[in-house]
């Protein structure tokens, strides 16, 4: 599974204080339990990493690739 990061959603996660490996870390953590979302290829996934609740909001793309929207501390 490949991640796509581009200056957007870096910047982003930048501004909730998470950095790109600690999204990959939610992601892995929490796949089992992905909830899609009302719009279509947009998934939520709450997991802990670190010791830290997290939530995920990415976008899954016709090349099984990943988009995180965005990711912050619960």
């Amino acid at each position: 599974m490949d991640f796509i990061w581009d200056d957007n959603n870096l910047r982003h996660l930048a501004s909730h204080g998470v950095t790109p490996e600690v999204a990959e870390a939610i992601f892995w953590a929490g796949i089992a339990d992905t909830e899609e979302s009302t719009t279509n290829n947009r998934y939520i996934i709450e997991a802990e990493v670190n010791g830290r609740a997290y939530r995920l909001v990415f976008d899954m793309s016709h090349e099984k690739a990943i988009y995180p929207v965005t990711a912050f501390p619960l």
